[in-house]
């Protein structure tokens, strides 16, 4: 299959098909409901046998550089750096805990739907739709839960949970984050000389944006690979029109779209590119060659079946996308004032450092754009359509949070475009350095003040503890504010970790609604603070206090565009509260 001897660039490409193979294989797993731990074992432990096996047979072909070898250990160290001051996120409240949530359901189940007895009371409440009391996840049609985001990033995330359980979550985001900079760099290398290429990338590692999302399980980890890989082998299909470029560009290009729907326009943009380049050259009847237009259809299809698996996400992105344009949303930004929204969002950027980045990758673009080579435009070109969040972010304003919609291909791309600013505005190479150097001072600055810091460091541990109080027979009701962070509620762990029927409870009346009979018992989790609303609604007369418990978290305190702009600070809560039995 490979001829002999295998060169650096070659031998990467096969780990590349490898690590594609792996998200493609968890992919149709998903999708035939058979995701088992062994399937994926067997394939890590033969793709990697492979690949050992062709390192030792090309080893004299291969012997790294002494830059190579110095790159490697830049990025590894990192990694590990970055891993060990994070923790797996896997709260109810928001994406991150919705998605590893979907993940550890995925391999538990090995299907995509789960259901459960308190999961079908709702059911038969709500109907088919979003679930509510279950964050991030919607009803089908018979009552099972399905999660409500795209599924690359959690099939993923369901590889490495298979084999390492939570740490792998990490393990996920590392690997990405390996890939994400082996791309980036060698990317980088074709674009600008090789140590402006090492500083340009030390600057997309240490920027504000790649160290603290990979604290999170968020898709956008996912998609900061998959982007800058298919960029990567566009351009060198477009340098040397070789079918396998081409072929792993499309493949990579493909996982993006069912990673993030942004993925969409970037394989749409690539092909108008490759019709521009190739429309009239030999390069083009690569287009008719049975292998692409297999892949083609083969990738169409499992789309659809997508679509049709997971409808209801679909259905809820195409009402984002409408919805700020026919009613106004005190929640995110408006594209009926595009110049607040940019003048937000550099203020923004500034905050946190990456507003240089922005500015000087504006002019890097402009300077290449004058000089008409299309080639060095393709990375901006590509990414071109996520500008739209500089006008609207389609997201809440607290931040950091709102920086996800840009730390995949705006900021990246912003880096990159700024060493190529400075190597084509200044002639001596010292200058460049040292502006690159600046500004790697300046990141780490925000690095050092950021990194070490944990959210809901020891949160899990006393979650735990919580639920050895309960049976799994029995309903327990979650308060949003039981953890005194509404973004980290302890019903998903509760329930996908621990085995209880858990559930986010916030509607009083579902409790009329319910069929109580089919529990043991049922309990209630409310702090200390929120009595109120359960006594305005004449239940605190109907709870009996069973015992007492207390949480200790540590969270960055909530900082939105409404306030004043400084960088947010970490603060701990203290929540006291007791569990109640309902009489």
């Amino acid at each position: 299959m490979f001829k002999a001897p295998l060169n650096k660039k070659e031998l990467f490409s096969v780990f590349i098909w490898l690590f594609l193979g792996q998200i493609w294989l968890a992919l149709i797993l998903s999708f035939l409901g058979i995701f088992y731990s062994v399937i994926i074992l067997l394939y890590v432990l033969g793709a990697g046998l492979f690949l050992g096996y062709l390192i030792w047979k090309n080893f004299s072909q291969i012997k790294p550089a002494k830059s190579e070898i110095f790159f490697l250990f830049l990025v590894l160290s990192f990694i590990i750096l970055f891993s060990f001051f994070s923790q797996p996120t896997i709260f109810s409240g928001r994406d991150q805990g919705s998605l590893s949530e979907s993940a550890i359901r995925l391999s538990q189940n090995h299907k995509l739907t789960s259901s459960s007895p308190a999961e079908k009371e709702f059911f038969e409440i709500y109907g088919p739709g979003q679930a509510l009391n279950f964050p991030g996840f919607s009803y089908k049609e018979n009552g099972d839960l399905i999660t409500h985001f795209p599924l690359g990033y959690i099939v993923w995330l369901a590889s490495f949970f298979s084999l390492f359980g939570l740490f792998g979550l990490i393990i996920a985001n590392g690997v990405s984050f390996f890939v994400f900079s082996c791309a980036f760099y060698l990317l980088a290398k074709k674009l600008l000389s090789p140590f402006s290429a090492l500083l340009a990338w030390a600057l997309s590692t240490t920027v504000f944006t790649s160290f603290w999302f990979f604290k999170f399980t968020l898709s956008e980890n996912l998609a900061l690979a998959l982007v800058w890989l298919g960029i990567y082998f566009f351009v060198l299909f477009w340098d040397n029109p070789k079918k396998s470029y081409f072929i792993l560009s499309f493949l990579t290009f493909g996982l993006l779209i069912f990673t993030r729907i942004e993925g969409l326009a970037f394989l749409l943009v690539a092909i108008i590119l490759f019709f521009l380049k190739f429309k009239n050259h030999h390069p083009f009847k690569i287009l008719l060659d049975k292998k692409i237009i297999f892949l083609f259809f083969f990738i169409a299809i499992l789309y659809a079946l997508n679509i049709l698996i997971d409808w209801q996400f679909f259905i809820s992105i195409a009402k984002a996308i409408s919805k700020p344009f026919l009613e106004s949303s005190a929640n995110s930004f408006l594209p009926s004032n595009p110049l607040f929204s940019i003048w937000q969002i550099m203020k923004i950027f500034y905050l946190y450092g990456l507003l240089l980045f922005f500015l000087l990758g504006l002019a890097g673009f402009a300077l290449s754009l004058r000089e008409k080579k299309i080639r060095i435009l393709i990375p901006f070109l590509i990414i071109l359509p996520t500008f739209i969040y500089i006008i609207y972010p389609n997201i809440s304003g607290d931040h950091p949070w709102m920086l996800r919609r840009f730390m995949f291909a705006i900021i990246p791309a912003s880096i990159l475009y700024s060493a190529i600013f400075l190597e084509k505005f200044f002639r001596r190479k010292i200058i460049i350095y040292a502006f690159l150097a600046l500004f790697l001072a300046g990141n780490l600055l925000i690095l050092l003040q950021f990194l070490r810091f944990i959210p809901n460091q020891n949160l899990l541990a006393q979650i735990e503890k919580i639920s050895h109080t309960f049976k799994k027979e029995d309903l327990v009701f979650i308060d949003q504010k039981a953890t005194g962070e509404n973004w980290a509620m302890m019903s998903g762990p509760m329930n996908f970790l621990y085995g209880l029927q858990a559930v986010y409870f916030f509607n009083p009346d579902d409790l009329e609604k319910i069929d109580l009979e089919k529990f043991s018992a049922v309990y209630f989790i409310i702090p200390n603070d929120n009595l109120d609303f359960y006594s305005k609604n004449n239940l605190i007369d109907r709870l009996e206090p069973v015992e007492n418990y207390f949480i200790e978290n540590i969270t960055l305190e909530k900082t939105s565009l409404s306030e004043k702009l400084v960088l947010p600070k970490s603060e701990t809560h203290l929540i006291l509260g007791k569990i109640y039995l309902l009489k």
